[in-house]
């Protein structure tokens, strides 16, 4: 007989209530739900079905949907590193970066943290578009329809037709395993997920499923970021009240 994993007495719960769907199965769907909380959500312990439905097309099931209610631990409270000692208590960080994910300031500011005390670490790389998709894009926003001669990005999905950035995910995804395996070698705790190419809406949907205790924002120098230009550091503090680390930095020559 399988026991429930022990948990502290002082243990706070948070409940959060998300919808997933499967063209597959319910069961598939509930197992995508878990997995895309699982990148966010350290401590989720139970997962409880609220609701399914099916959507229909042409009279057949087209997607299987689920809702789900997801509790997990907030609190800062860990068992101790031996048996027997008492729980101890952590700081939890979301450290948002694409190019300069790599570069020293973050890597020293990590440290630092963890000088003060055990941190955990929650890796977000917004995924920006590469230096020729976002080429592509801007010479797709000058052309024209050839008949009614209205530019492309007034016509209904604009340049959208260019298709996903393959090439900056893959950059993007190569730094955030980098990163991740660099934390894991010094014993650090961290997980890490890839965010929309907006990093205001990248912060904010991390934060509507996980908690922290501030954030460690990460750009390239004022002169060639367009979030410097756009003050996303102040943007940041005001939706999220939380501190916010701003760590400008050149951008690493290799990943």
């Amino acid at each position: 007989m399988n026991e429930a994993p022990s948990r502290s007495p002082n243990t706070v719960e948070k409940i959060v209530t998300l919808v997933a769907a499967s063209p597959v199965s319910w069961e598939d769907a509930a197992r995508r739900g878990v997995a895309e909380a699982t990148k966010t959500i350290r401590d989720l312990s139970v997962a409880h079905v609220e609701k399914r439905d099916v959507l229909i097309v042409g009279g057949e099931v087209a997607v299987y949907r689920i809702r789900l209610s997801l509790a997990f631990r907030v609190d800062r409270m860990r068992p101790g590193l031996t048996p027997g000692a008492p729980d101890v208590e952590v700081t939890r960080w979301l450290i948002v970066a694409n190019q300069t994910l790599g570069t020293g300031e973050v890597v020293a500011e990590i440290d630092r943290l963890n000088s003060h005390g055990p941190c955990e670490f929650h890796l977000l790389v917004p995924m920006t578009h590469s230096k020729s998709y976002a080429r592509a894009r801007r010479l797709s926003m000058l052309a024209a329809d050839p008949v009614t001669g209205i530019p492309s990005e007034h016509l209904p999905g604009g340049a959208d037709f260019l298709g996903p950035d393959t090439e900056g995910m893959e950059q993007a995804q190569k730094r955030l395993e980098a990163q991740l395996a660099k934390i894991a070698a010094a014993s650090y705790a961290a997980t890490g997920e890839l965010g929309d190419p907006d990093p205001l809406r990248a912060i904010q949907a991390v934060l509507a499923r996980a908690s922290f205790d501030g954030i460690i924002l990460s750009t390239l120098p004022a002169g060639a970021s367009r979030l410097v230009r756009g003050d996303l550091p102040s943007r940041v503090r005001r939706i999220t009240n939380l501190p916010v680390t701003y760590l400008p930095g050149a951008a690493p020559s290799e990943l």
